[in-house]
């Protein structure tokens, strides 16, 4: 087994000249995203939503196709958090929201509120998990890797504010609602972000497809955090070079690799901590 503890005192020595300003944050993307409202939509990341003790939503939009048994449902939550709740008919209910799916059901949020990290790292708990996200672009690849981490305990999700997807919609349908009680923390420097995990006592791990520790033998610190790169060129060298090591997912020969999605899942499998205990 390969302990990630072993030489730690020698980890870090040479890192006196490290930048220490402020990593900061974005609350959204351009200007124009930042600018427009975000319509949440479908039965379940909706309900996930207004059970959310961080997103707001500012109202409730349902078609007049809802079962009037599911609208009642919606009715009674709305009026419990004081939220106007509005039925249309089906085309002006797409017309409003852009979508065609999500069974007539939305829920409209000014923007996504992401966490600030040093407020967000203050409340980690002494074992704590956390992907990190290099470039990862694709909307429904970020869905499931939200997805993934609310479902094996992990505490958070760090990505730059450029050269990745935001939360959209669409990330929030595919992370099943996930997305409304997951931190996912925005930062202009992941290269920043990854100093200031290990000043927070993280280890760091770049995945990897075929360099690294195999990830059956892995044994993970108290807390770890988990590079993962882009679809299409993987962890950059600048953030590979500052992590503490590299782990890799043991596949048959013959195959080159993993979905970016689908490698966060195995590992947030294999590296979850205790999942009865929900402050670790």
């Amino acid at each position: 087994m390969i302990d990630p503890v072993a030489g730690r005192g020698n980890r870090r020595q040479g890192k006196g000249h490290r930048d220490r300003r402020p990593i900061g944050e974005k609350k959204g993307g351009s200007r124009e995203e930042r600018s427009a409202s975000l319509w949440v939509t479908g039965r379940h990341p909706v309900e996930e939503l207004l059970a959310s003790a961080t997103q707001r939503a500012r109202k409730v939009l349902l078609s007049d196709v809802v079962p009037k048994e599911v609208r009642a449902g919606f009715e009674q939550r709305a009026k419990e958090l004081a939220l106007p709740c509005l039925t249309c008919p089906r085309e002006e209910w797409e017309r409003r929201t852009g979508e065609r799916e999500g069974g007539g059901i939305a829920a409209e949020i000014a923007e996504y509120a992401y966490a600030e990290i040093e407020g967000w790292i203050s409340a980690l708990p002494e074992t704590a998990r956390v992907f990190l996200l290099d470039g990862v672009t694709d909307p429904q690849n970020l869905g499931a890797i939200v997805r993934s981490a609310r479902a094996f305990a992990f505490d958070g999700v760090v990505l730059p504010a450029d050269r990745s997807c935001p939360v959209t919609g669409a990330v929030f349908r595919a992370s099943a609602g996930a997305a409304a009680h997951v931190p996912v923390v925005q930062v202009t420097n992941l290269a920043r972000a990854i100093e200031r995990l290990q000043e927070a006592g993280f280890w760091l791990y770049a995945a990897e497809g075929t360099e690294g520790t195999d990830l059956s033998a892995f044994v993970p610190a108290k807390r770890t955090a988990i590079v993962l790169g882009s679809e299409e060129k993987g962890v950059r060298r600048l953030a590979r070079e500052r992590c503490d090591g590299a782990v890799r997912i043991p596949m048959a020969p013959g195959t080159e690799s993993l979905n970016v999605s689908v490698a966060a899942g195995i590992i947030a499998y294999s590296i979850r901590k205790p999942l009865t205990s929900p402050s670790g």
